[in-house]
């Protein structure tokens, strides 16, 4: 009981600690060793492990791994935002913070025992029982498909990838540009667990074999951290055609920004930021995600501000708010968008880009019926009126200095929503989001670092703006060259260059996952018949 008590303990502590290297309380070098104590056990015991046994293990882990990733829900107490009183407000948060990470462990566990199955196979173990050098790699392929199938679902929100917390070391990162970055969270894993096999030749007395295990997880870090380096220099190379940007921080609360009469404030904000910008030379302005939420397209006057604003500044302006259409069912829908204005040629209505992926609770309602009959105050967190409907595809904003891939919120945090807009011939990507709800905790950070992640994938310039932050522009490194502080109301402005070249992850997109997925496919299936060949001919 003693023994099962210490590997509970080790499991949540090393799960703790790789959380708060993703949350960026702990530095990114501390990532490369959070995760040895639960290497440790799976890779101690996965060869005799029984289904119950191996689930509970993951579960153990992956439980309070996502809790401490998504405790910034707490942060977002009381939900000021939204007309829920104080006591359901409490009621969500927590809901929120226990379910989520529940609903993503539940489903992460299933690794431990697929790779305890891997385990009985004679690729991963020897006939002794103890486990080949090979383990740690197949764990990280493995870890990497579930990593993978988080874009999938609704439910699966990749926010808690293991690159992330590695997102603002660019030598780390660079790899990314080649396989995405599901080839930082292998390193991550592989590095890990050569550092666990390191402790458990140690406690064998297998002196020899501890350290070379060490000299492997040396060298896939210094393997990744040299690939990196070379990438980044790559990045370096390429040129194109520089622009004088901007990134606007309204600094708007989400409470104030929703109001029916906050347009003339808000307008004036934007137009402030956009002239002040515009002095400091400032050719292409991007706005946070609905600095003006409101359905433009009905609005006459705003589009008309929006014209002149773009005009007597002599900038282009990456605008956003909603955008109107209507059903085959003759029903009006709503779509959170971003479009071109330029004051010449007036707002683009033909390449008005629309969010591919919305916003679970906030722009949309899982399951909506059954939500609200079992919790109703999950179902009254949406903020807008009417259906958020969801883009169809990548779009490109032309404009006379680039074409722009648009990306908004969430649609950051899903490698294909960037990789389709470059393919589609992106020169610059641009993430406008709100994040004000965030309220200054690691959700800020977490989601910026998706953006670097983008940025190094697509080998492109990013100009992130935010309305409360973290607005930012980030070079096709992984580099910020220019930040706003929190909380401020501010614009940055930067030199950046369009692209034309494209890196391998544009080519390949998830080649690399998917050898991952056959190499663990293939191993599981041997090792199923093997048991299978067992079990026949023990009954013989």
């Amino acid at each position: 009981m003693k023994k099962k008590l210490a590997y509970a303990f080790l499991l949540a502590l090393s799960a703790v600690a790789t959380g708060l290297c993703v949350s960026f309380y702990l530095p990114a070098w501390a990532e490369l060793l959070s995760m040895t104590p639960y290497l440790y056990i799976l890779f101690t015991h996965a060869p005799k492990m029984r289904l119950r046994r191996s689930l509970a293990v993951g579960f153990a882990y992956f439980y309070p791994y996502y809790l401490t990733v998504w405790h910034w829900f707490l942060h977002m107490y009381p939900l000021d935002f939204t007309d829920i009183s104080r006591a359901g407000a409490l009621v969500v948060v927590v809901v929120a913070w226990l379910g989520l990470p529940l609903l993503q462990a539940v489903c992460a566990m299933w690794q431990t025992s697929l790779f305890a199955l891997m385990a009985r196979s004679h690729l991963l173990t020897h006939k002794n029982g103890a486990m080949r050098m090979s383990a740690p790699i197949s764990y990280a392929a493995l870890y990497v498909f579930f990593e993978w199938t988080q874009t999938l679902t609704w439910a699966g929100v990749p926010w808690g990838r293991l690159a992330v917390g590695q997102s603002f070391t660019p030598a780390m990162v660079g790899s990314a540009s080649l396989f995405g970055s599901y080839i930082v969270s292998f390193v991550v894993l592989a590095v890990n667990g050569y550092a666990a096999y390191a402790l458990i030749f140690a406690k064998r007395r297998e002196r020899m074999t501890s350290i070379y295990s060490l000299t492997l997880a040396a060298a896939t870090l210094m393997l990744n951290i040299t690939t990196g380096l070379l990438c980044m220099n790559v990045a370096r190379q390429a040129h194109g055609v520089t622009i004088t940007t901007a990134v606007l921080q309204g600094d708007v609360s989400s409470k104030d920004k929703w109001r029916d009469d906050s347009y003339a404030n808000l307008f004036s904000i934007y137009s402030s930021l956009t002239e002040s910008a515009a002095a400091d030379g400032a050719e292409l302005v991007v706005m946070p995600e609905t600095a003006i939420p409101w359905r433009i397209n009905e609005r006459r006057y705003m589009r008309d501000d929006l014209e002149s604003l773009s005009a007597r500044t002599h900038t282009t302006l990456i605008a956003t708010g909603f955008w109107s259409g209507e059903g085959d069912d003759g029903e009006t829908f709503s779509n959170n968008a971003a479009f071109g204005v330029e004051g010449v040629d007036g707002l683009d209505d033909e390449h008005v880009y629309e969010k591919r992926h919305l916003v679970p609770f906030g722009e949309f309602v899982p399951y909506e019926d059954l939500v609200r009959t079992l919790f109703p105050p999950l179902s009254e967190l949406g903020l807008f009126e009417g259906t958020i409907s969801v883009g169809s595809g990548p779009l490109l904003i032309p404009t006379d200095k680039c074409d722009v891939g648009a990306l908004i919120c969430f649609d950051s945090i899903y490698e294909d929503a960037a990789l389709s807009e470059v393919r589609a011939g992106a020169q610059i990507l641009t993430v406008s989001t709100n994040d004000s709800w965030f309220d200054g905790s690691a959700a800020i950070y977490q989601h910026t670092a998706q953006s670097v992640l983008r940025a190094v994938e697509c080998g492109r310039y990013v100009l992130r703006a935010g309305n409360t932050g973290l607005s930012c522009i980030i070079a096709p490194t992984g580099e910020i060259i220019t930040s706003l502080p929190l909380l401020t109301r501010a614009y940055g402005v930067a030199n950046v260059e369009t692209r034309d070249t494209v890196t391998l992850y544009v080519r390949i997109g998830n080649a690399f996952v998917y050898v991952c997925t056959a190499s663990c496919a293939a191993i599981a299936v041997c090792s199923a018949c093997g048991i299978y060949k067992k079990k026949r001919g023990g009954q013989r």
